[in-house]
């Protein structure tokens, strides 16, 4: 540990200590159950994804819910923070600049959702305006269409809340130089209306060479009951994001080169990423009766990103060089979702029904322009150049550009349509069933505008995906499931770019099936322990050999989960799951992982808070190879009265030097060394 840091934590650690002597003898304080330790504040019992009011042990698939006060007290502020200690997913490095996960070995840049809404758009989603986030495993193509094929994560956003009053605050700083503010108002507007706003702020570092990011974010929604039966939410958000871009360090003989560290393979002044966000979404509830109602909604997204880097495409120990490539990519996107549900809640003969017919319409406009990388300020059309430069602290990078060697532009229409119904049905006191169905039309478009082959291409692709689901309740807090779902994936890739050649416009999506079988156990102290078996299975077409006739590939990934939440005592909360991958391991996947994070209650106003973090030898990609290691995290927390609670958290608390991902042999990510971050929040 350097001196620097450690006068930093020690410094955050004395301000602790100085606020607990001056506030210790106030008598109107928060208990730290009221705050967040126990009960519903750390844990969701209903899954908002799956429209309708299901608990989660009658939800026949393995799945984790992170409220905001639980997602607070780690400090986590992003996706790879949730994958740090939730079993199944996996955080990848997403080339620096978007969300990379990986639900239970399979990659995932797209499998997004916004309070069920597709958000597809690369780029690394915040949590300053989310309520809880709902991770759910398996195909889930039922309500979510196409992807979803490992699983999926849906953010479920803080709504306007009619008849409350309150400010939320937040502030952070970390001993990198890293800050945060972040603001949350809900404000009445009479008694059938309500107004929130939801913002931030943040100025990112950390221990790599010429890392920045400047990030805002906006979202102020509304809140009506037009009537005793009609309710409407309305919400915009806007944000401004801004970062370096850093791909990690070159490995040798498939190894990270730790010797290098220290060093960042890329431009100070190049490799950065830019993205500009506009949503606007309107949903309206329309009860029809006791048991039934509609619901409408619509989205409307914009977003416009710029992306460039360089990186070490290789590395020659003997030379003490490294090669380095580059390219930027620009991409506008503009989509509009719409979507009408009928749901209800019936006994018809008897037996009970939970049930959601649905429909949804996506349109989707997506532009993309790629340049690769020039030192001679001339058009070749082709893959770019590449620099070769010595090693060294910082790399002496000879002048170059991104605008002159343009490669590709395409320009991509996409309509989806899609029907769905589900039906939960109570067969008994004990039995219960999920049936349901989804059927997608995916119309594709793409004008090659720039590139190698010209012209234009098209491809229609019609899937109908299944999910049938058993539950046994043997006992009011134990459910045994089985279950089977399916999803898709299209060949046009993320960015709705590849569909060159006649095997992308031949071929069928890639099918994903998802076996799984599990067992939910609630304990009377509010601890909650589940397992799952589970067998995902990918069904490639990998070309086409003749009209109608392909070659298909076959994968599968079998493993199993276990998962412990809730409270051990009064005082001493726990969340820790572990995965167990068996057969072949997928590329980015730990064979084996573990995580525990505990919250020790000290006092009504003190509590301390250990988290351990596990991966095994993991193969990255391109076949480099990352070793295991374990990771510490340690705080502390302290409430000062009911309008304040002070924490300090400790990442990698024994300075551990590790490598959690790779995106290829050159691009290895470096994790952070030991820091810490202080935090003051509350509200007034």
């Amino acid at each position: 540990m350097n001196s620097k840091r450690l006068r930093s934590i020690t410094t955050t650690a004395f301000f602790m200590a100085v606020c607990s002597n001056l506030y210790g003898q106030q008598d109107n304080v928060i208990k730290l159950d009221d705050l967040v330790v126990v009960g519903e504040y750390l844990q969701s019992n209903q899954v908002n994804a799956l429209k309708t009011p299901t608990p989660i042990n009658e939800v026949p698939q393995s799945l984790v819910i992170l409220t905001s006060d639980y997602m607070s007290l780690q400090d986590m502020s992003g996706m790879a923070d949730i994958a740090d200690y939730t079993p199944g997913i996996d955080a990848g490095q997403g080339e620096g600049h978007r969300d990379d996960i990986l639900f239970r070995g399979v990659k995932s840049t797209a499998d997004f959702f916004v309070d069920g809404v597709r958000d597809d758009v690369q780029y690394f989603r915040p949590l300053y305006n989310i309520e809880q986030v709902e991770v759910l495993k398996g195909a889930n193509a039922l309500f979510f269409g196409r992807g979803g094929t490992g699983g999926l994560i849906n953010r479920v956003t803080k709504k306007a809340i009619v008849g409350e009053e309150f400010t939320n605050y937040s502030l952070s700083l970390d001993d990198l130089g890293e800050t945060y503010a972040g603001l949350d108002t809900n404000l009445s507007l009479g008694l059938n209306g309500a107004f929130r706003m939801n913002a931030y702020i943040e100025d990112l570092e950390n221990h790599r060479d010429f890392y920045f990011g400047d990030n805002k974010g906006i979202n102020p929604t509304f809140n009506f009951d037009l009537s005793e039966t009609t309710n409407v939410n309305i919400s915009y958000e806007h944000l401004d994001h801004k970062r370096f871009i850093d791909r990690g360090i070159p490995s040798a003989s498939g190894v990270p080169v730790k010797a290098l560290a220290d060093i960042t393979f890329g431009d100070k002044d190049e490799n950065y990423s830019a993205l500009d966000a506009n949503i606007l979404s309107l949903t309206v509830d329309q009860q029809l009766d006791d048991e039934t109602k509609l619901r409408f909604g619509f989205t409307d997204n914009d977003f416009s990103k710029l992306y460039q880097n360089l990186y070490a495409s290789s590395y020659d120990s003997t030379a003490n060089t490294v090669t380095l490539a580059g390219y930027r990519d620009t991409t506008d996107r503009s989509s509009n979702i719409l979507s009408l549900d009928l749901i209800g809640e019936k006994e018809i003969g008897g037996i009970g029904h939970k049930f959601v017919v649905g429909f949804e319409k996506i349109g989707t406009d997506n532009d993309n322009e790629r340049f690769y990388m020039d030192t001679d300020n001339l058009d070749n059309n082709s893959k770019g150049e590449k620099i070769t430069v010595p090693i060294a602290d910082q790399l002496v990078i000879p002048n170059f550009n991104f605008t002159t060697e343009k490669y590709d532009e395409t320009e991509a229409d996409l309509n989806v349509r899609s029907i769905y119904f589900s039906d939960e049905i109570d067969l008994s006191d004990q039995f219960s069933m999920v049936l349901g169905g989804r059927f997608d039309d995916f119309d594709l478009s793409v004008v090659d505008v720039y590139g190698n082959s010209g012209g234009s291409a098209s491809k229609v692709d019609e899937e109908f995906s299944p999910r049938f689901g058993l539950v046994f309740r043997p006992q009011a807090n134990l459910s045994v499931y089985g279950s089977y779902s399916e999803s898709f994936i299209p060949k046009s890739g993320g960015q709705y770019a590849d569909l060159k050649g006649s095997k992308k416009q031949k071929t069928d999506p890639d099918v994903y099936e998802n076996k799984e079988f599990g067992v939910k156990y609630e304990l009377d102290n509010g601890l909650s322990l589940t397992a799952a078996l589970y067998d995902s299975t990918a069904v490639k077409p990998t070309g086409s050999v003749a009209d109608g006739d392909y070659a298909v590939t076959e994968a599968s990934t079998k493993g199993f989960e276990i998962t412990a939440t809730g409270n051990i005592t009064e005082s001493w909360f726990i969340s820790a799951g572990a995965n167990v991958v068996n057969g072949t391991v997928p590329a980015e996947v730990a064979e084996n992982s573990y995580s525990v994070w505990n919250l020790f209650k000290v006092s009504d106003q003190f509590s301390l808070g250990l988290g351990y973090i596990s991966k095994g030898d993991t193969v990255g990609k391109g076949s480099t190879n990352l070793p295991s290691y374990n990771r510490l995290d340690v705080s502390a927390y302290y409430t000062v009265n009911e309008y304040m609670r002070i924490q300090l958290n400790v990442e990698n608390a024994t300075d551990e030097l590790y490598f959690p991902h790779s995106y290829g042999s050159g691009q290895v990510t470096v994790g952070a060394p030991v820091h810490a971050t202080l935090r003051l929040s509350g509200r007034f």
